[in-house]
C-alpha cells in the first residue's frame, strides 16, 4: 500500500476543559479532516475511556485507516504527510505516534530503535499502549470499538485496554521514530501525577519519503525483546539519577510500573557487559574532556552507564542488517540527541535536576551519547 492509497479518518478526543486547544490542533492536522469527539459526560467522573469509545466508532466513510488523537498534544510540522508515509510502511499494524519519556518499557524500546537507526520500535505487549495518537486499519478500529464498549467507563484508562486488546488479538504494535506527536505539559484529565513528554520528538524533522522503510527482519530483531524471545529480556532505565536494569517478566503478575530495578554495576554482566569496561571508558573520557565545573562525577557516570548499556544492546539487533560499524550518535544525530535529552530530563532525581545549569545538562547529553557510541563499538568488537 502506498501513501497515496491511504484514506485516513481522524477523530480528536476532546474535553471541554481544553476547548482552546481544538482550533490550532485541527488546523495542524490539515489537510486531514479531523473531527472533534467531545466527552459525552464532561461533568462526570473523568474517564478518557468514555470518550475513546465514541472516538473509535467515529470512522469516516470510505476510510482505510482510523486515527484517534487526544486534545493535549502538539504535532510535528508536516504531520499529515508523515503519518501517511508511516501507515503505508506498516499498513496492517497498530501504530502509536508517541511514547512517554520515562515509561518503564516503551521509552527504552524506542531509544533502542533510535540507536539502531530504524524508523519503528515494536512496543511492549504488556505496558500500556500510548494513545495520545494511535492509528489502526479500519476493520481493527471497529473491533477495538466493540471491545471497549463492554468495559465500564470507571476503568478510565483507555491505553491499558488498548494494549490488552492488541495482545489478545495478535495485532503487532509499533511506535514511530521519531514520534509525530508530543504531550503538552498539561495536567491530565484523570489526574495522573508526573510530567509528560515524548521520548523522541523533533518539531520539524526532515524525513525523506523513503525514511519509513523497515525490513521485516529488522522488525523481528527488535520485536524479540517484546515477545520474551530472549534468555533475559530487559530494559535500561534512568530512575532517580541511577542507571538500572529492569528484567521483563511477563506472565508473573509483576506490575509493569513497579519502581524497582537492578543496579547496573552489580548486574550488567548478566547482559554481556563488564562493569570495569564501563568505568574505564568513563574515566578515559573525563581524562580527555574533564567535567563541567559543579557537575558531580557520580551523576555523569550514571548517565554514561545508561548510554553505554543502550549502545551495547542496540548493536546486537543492528548487526544482521548493517553493512559496517559506526558510532550511532553520528547517524540521525538529531534523533539521538532528542532521545538522550528526554532520558536525562525524565530520569534525574529532583534535587539533582534542580542543581543543574544549562551547561551541566548539555554536558550530560554529550556524556550519554559518548557512552552510547562506546557501548556500541564495544559490543560490536565483543561479538565479532
Amino acid at each position: 500500500m502506498t501513501a497515496a492509497e491511504i484514506r485516513l479518518s481522524v477523530a480528536i478526543m476532546h474535553h471541554p476543559r481544553r476547548r482552546e486547544r481544538i482550533p490550532p490542533l485541527v488546523l495542524d492536522c490539515a489537510p486531514l479532516d479531523a473531527r472533534v469527539v467531545t466527552d459525552p459526560d464532561p461533568d462526570g467522573v473523568p474517564s478518557p475511556l468514555r470518550t475513546a469509545k465514541v472516538a473509535w466508532r467515529s470512522i469516516a466513510e470510505g476510510a482505510t485507516h482510523h486515527l484517534v488523537l487526544q486534545d493535549d498534544i502538539r504535532l510535528i510540522r508536516g504531520f499529515a504527510t508523515q503519518v501517511h508515509r508511516a501507515i503505508a510502511a506498516r499498513p496492517e499494524h497498530g501504530i502509536s505516534l508517541y511514547s512517554h519519556w520515562d515509561s518503564p518499557q516503551n521509552s527504552y524500546l524506542v531509544r533502542r530503535a533510535v540507536t539502531a537507526g530504524w524508523p519503528f520500535a515494536p512496543l511492549s505487549l504488556f505496558e500500556w499502549t500510548p494513545t495520545q495518537g494511535f492509528v489502526m486499519p479500519v476493520k481493527l478500529a471497529r473491533d477495538l470499538a466493540d471491545y471497549l464498549a463492554g468495559i465500564p467507563d470507571e476503568v478510565k484508562d483507555d491505553d491499558e485496554m488498548v494494549v490488552t486488546f492488541c495482545r489478545e488479538a495478535g495485532i503487532p504494535v509499533v511506535g514511530t521514530v521519531p514520534h509525530l506527536v508530543d504531550h503538552r505539559f498539561d495536567p491530565t484529565i484523570v489526574g495522573h501525577p508526573g510530567r509528560f513528554h515524548a521520548t523522541v520528538f523533533l518539531p520539524a524533522p526532515a524525513l525523506s519519503p523513503e525514511y519509513w522503510q523497515l525490513s521485516v527482519s529488522a522488525e523481528e530483531a527488535l520485536a524479540r525483546r517484546c515477545r520474551s524471545g530472549e534468555k533475559l529480556p530487559y530494559t535500561v532505565q534512568l530512575h532517580r539519577s541511577r542507571c538500572l536494569l529492569r528484567p521483563l517478566r511477563p506472565g508473573t503478575g509483576e506490575p509493569v510500573e513497579h519502581g524497582f530495578g537492578w543496579y547496573w554495576a552489580d548486574h550488567c554482566g548478566l547482559v554481556g557487559v563488564t562493569a570495569s569496561h564501563v568505568v574505564d571508558g568513563f574515566d578515559a573520557l573525563i581524562e580527555v574532556t574533564g567535567l563541567a565545573p559543579g557537575l558531580h562525577w557520580r551523576l555523569a557516570l550514571e548517565v554514561w552507564a545508561a548510554g553505554y548499556l543502550l549502545g551495547a544492546d542496540a548493536v546486537l539487533v543492528r548487526r544482521g542488517e548493517a553493512d559496517g560499524v559506526w558510532p550511532p550518535a553520528a547517524v540521525g544525530a538529531g534523533l539521538a540527541q532528542a532521545a538522550m535529552t528526554s532520558w536525562i530530563a525524565s530520569g534525574l532525581a529532583e534535587p539533582d535536576a534542580a542543581g543543574l545549569t544549562a551547561e551541566h545538562r548539555t554536558a550530560l547529553v554529550g556524556i550519554g551519547l559518548a557512552g552510547v557510541s562506546q557501548g556500541w563499538l564495544g559490543g560490536w568488537q565483543e561479538t565479532s
